[in-house]
């Protein structure tokens, strides 16, 4: 309920940053919600390692609220992320964070932020879990599914990570809850009685009316555990009333016998009794004072109360005899004792309640009518033996002064509305169209003022608004996109819901091919406009074109910018917006030689100089494979800028790494599937050895540039179908050469980025290994601090 009330907020709260920027309650509240998470990190280390046998009962309590706190901030974070009022990098970030295992720090201690972990997960891990995020999320839950085994932490935490590991491979569908059995009270044994059997037929007695001989009640079998007042005694007859029904009223079904001798329920004509269940406010006031009752249901309640009449009062439990005792003392009782459970004639069971509604005069007929009523007789009066008795008379209230009022209130809400979205659409359009033709910008910016569109419907206007303008020549799209970079400007559209509007085309962009066939093209010309002017960020822009969607919409928005602002400004906005154009293109096209092809296609390879590098480096490695050779090369080649860019370093350990191995491992005629002999495994390392200088040259004491090499040697085997034992003996080979460092072999396996494919596999090949080497750091560091 907070989360959407802060959706709420976030759409309508007024906005006092400026029209560029994310607005004032959205800032506010992700700025909140980082403190409270850095928060729970403090509290957490505050708390690592306290005994609760050694902590007071004020610590302890103060500890329990921390912890209850920390745990429902998560909660109310991933309700934010399903609401999309949080960014999924965001969320993706408090993941990573809350798995992340710092260096000497028991695995205990993160007991608490896996509680908070398995919070998050359970609640917006279903919105997380989309098949472009699926490598990251099965890196998560292969690491929780590794700390479930762990003998280290509680019990309770374990079933915790074990519960979020069903609930994913239940494809994030939770278990219905069990139902609590036990004990219940007389309520609720009562109202499980009305809720599936909807009426209580009391014992038969030799003295009371007889059977029917009509078909047996599927009632009748209850009447088994409550004996008569006469046997043994349960205590369980005070729980119903003799022939209680759920009354009169919509829902409930008619028990007048027919012509058998039997009512509408198949119960013979003494059983009296109620239909199905139905929800209170379907079944009148009361049971039985809704005044817009028809005449047959109250036949029904006449006849229903004419059989009370019949029932002994010897078989109702004591306490009803009381009660009732004091209703016979108006003298409607009969000669030998029996007291009638008809209602009296004043009772309000059979007198309708006056609508609030109804003029005065109404009221005075009411009120003369009720006289009328308690003049009545306490028996109805002698008729013929076929003849059915006469109900009492009761008022029926005039409908069409309660239907007046109901449509006039109708009418003045439908008024109060406001106009409706498509009339909201219309208005903005006419705007649009009034600029394109007057092209006055400023008469059309006080235009869309003076309409003052609520901001609800702002994304679904700028979603229809640029819908109506894919559909127009280039000169009115650029014009259109003018307007809107105006209107942004000027605050009167928020640039969340601009953006929103923006992924409302992308999704259904589709559909529009059949009409505009150059779509894409038409959409690149207006995001490039739209980024170019700062009125987008180019991020913004890339997130749901990842995985490849609408290829090649974003190369077609980058040709937009070359054309409008040239090769310096793009390259600026490009770089600042660090995105991995890798990601973009489709699965089977995602190669950096691929890549390189469609940039160059659009004389767009300025954006990447380096991408080139690795065909580059393995024509001169091939031409002369010599160390010396390849060094001299990058050293007359490439700037110096360069030699410590994660791309030239993944581009030369892709080269060396592909070079060797097909000199040794995999030459052509060996099989990747079985483990090589060791002499060519040792003619693999004597290789490795001999390029040692050149890596540790651009490698040594750059711990992220040695991660990025461990990258590359992993995408290499990925790419290669993992050949049997090649990852493994590379990772040995690497670090006794001391040509990456065990920092970096640590590194790359706490690292979560869902930037290199492959990464669950190479851990499982090397995960053991990397275990070793852990606790071999860990055993020296303890005997240097013990030195």
């Amino acid at each position: 309920m907070y989360a959407q009330l802060c959706k709420r907020l976030s759409e309508e709260a007024p906005n006092f940053d400026p029209p560029d920027g994310p607005c004032t309650y959205n800032r506010l509240l992700l700025s909140k919600c980082q403190d409270e998470f850095e928060r729970r990190r403090r509290a957490s280390e505050a708390w690592d390692g306290a005994d609760g046998a050694t902590l007071t009962p004020e610590q302890y309590e103060e500890r329990s609220a921390a912890k209850r706190k920390m745990v429902g901030n998560l909660r109310f974070i991933g309700e934010l992320g399903k609401l999309e009022i949080i960014h999924e990098s965001i969320l993706h970030r408090c993941i990573q964070q809350l798995l992340e295992k710092r260096r000497r720090r028991p695995v205990v201690d993160l007991a608490e932020d896996l509680e908070c972990l398995c919070q998050i997960m359970k609640t917006c891990g279903k919105v997380l879990d989309k098949p472009k995020a699926k490598p990251l999320m099965d890196q998560y839950f292969e690491r929780m599914y590794q700390l479930s085994s762990s003998v280290e932490l509680l019990a309770r935490i374990r079933f915790m990570l074990q519960d979020v590991l069903d609930l994913r491979a239940a494809n994030w569908v939770p278990r219905k809850v069990a139902q609590v059995d036990g004990p219940r009270t007389i309520r609720q044994v009562r109202e499980e009685a009305a809720h599936d059997l909807g009426v209580y037929i009391p014992p038969p007695s030799s003295h009371g009316p007889p059977r029917s001989s009509g078909p047996m009640s599927p009632l009748a079998g209850v009447s088994s555990f409550f004996p008569p007042p006469g046997g043994n005694r349960t205590g369980m007859e005070d729980v119903f009333m003799g022939a209680v029904t759920l009354g009169t009223g919509p829902g409930v079904i008619s028990s007048q016998p027919d012509k058998y001798g039997y009512d509408s329920n198949g119960y013979g004509s003494n059983v009296s009794g109620g239909g199905g269940y139905r929800p209170r406010q379907q079944q009148g006031n009361k049971h039985f004072n809704n005044q817009n009752f028809s005449r047959q249901q109250q036949n029904n309640q006449y006849n229903q109360q004419q059989n009370y009449s019949n029932i002994a009062t010897k078989d109702l439990p004591p306490r009803f005899k009381k009660i009732l005792s004091v209703s016979n003392t108006s003298g409607s009782g009969s000669s030998d004792g029996e007291v009638s459970l008809r209602p009296a004639p004043s009772s309000m069971m059979l007198k309708p309640k006056t609508p609030g509604i109804l003029p005065q005069s109404a009221l005075g007929t009411q009120q003369s009518n009720d006289h009328h009523h308690s003049n009545l007789p306490l028996a109805p009066q002698a008729q013929a033996p076929n003849q059915k008795p006469n109900p009492p008379h009761l008022h029926k209230d005039p409908p069409i002064l309660i239907k007046q009022a109901s449509t006039d209130k109708a009418r003045d809400k439908k008024k109060d509305r406001g106009p409706s979205r498509e009339e909201w659409l219309r208005r903005v359009k006419n705007v649009y169209e009034e600029f394109l033709k007057e092209q006055n910008l400023d008469e059309a910016v006080e235009n869309y003022r003076c309409l003052k569109v609520p901001e609800r419907f702002t994304a679904e206007t700028v979603h229809a608004t640029i819908n109506y303008l894919l559909t127009l020549e280039e000169g009115n799209r650029e014009l259109g996109a003018q307007l809107i970079e105006k209107l942004r400007s000027e605050g009167l559209v928020n640039v969340d819901r601009l953006f929103d509007g923006v992924k409302l085309v992308l999704g259904r962009l589709d559909d529009l091919v059949t009409d505009v066939p150059r779509v894409k093209s038409h959409m690149a010309g207006i995001l490039g406009y739209l980024v170019g002017s700062g009125t987008l960020a180019l991020a913004d822009i890339a997130e749901p074109l990842e995985g490849g969607q609408h290829f090649p919409l974003f190369l077609l928005t980058l040709q937009t910018l070359h054309k409008l602002h040239g090769k310096m400004k793009l390259t600026q906005i490009f770089n600042d917006s660090k995105v991995n154009l890798l990601n973009l293109l489709p699965e089977s096209d995602r190669t950096k030689e691929k890549l390189a092809d469609l940039l160059e296609d659009r004389d767009l390879s300025f954006l990447f100089p380096l991408l080139r590098i690795q065909s580059d480096l393995w024509r001169a490695l091939v031409s002369d494979p010599t160390p010396h050779t390849l060094y001299k090369y990058i050293k007359d080649t490439l700037d110096v800028e360069h030699h410590t860019a994660p791309g030239f370093i993944n581009a030369l350990m892709t080269v060396l790494v592909k070079y060797i191995t097909q000199e040794t491992t995999l030459a052509s005629g060996c099989d990747p599937t079985v483990i090589p002999e060791k002499l060519v495994t040792e003619q693999e390392q004597e290789l490795l050895a001999k390029f040692k200088p050149v890596l540790q040259a651009f490698l040594h004491d750059h711990l992220q540039l040695q991660v990025t090499a461990v990258y590359a040697l992993q995408v290499f085997t990925y790419t290669h179908n993992f050949p049997k034992g090649m990852l493994l003996r590379w990772f040995v080979n690497l670090y006794d050469l001391e040509i990456i460092e065990e920092d970096a072999f640590l590194t790359w396996k706490e690292d979560l980025s869902q930037d290199y494919p492959g990464k669950g596999k190479a851990l499982f090949q090397v995960n053991q290994w990397l275990t070793w080497l852990q606790e071999t750091e860990e055993d020296d560091e303890e005997e240097e601090d013990a030195q």
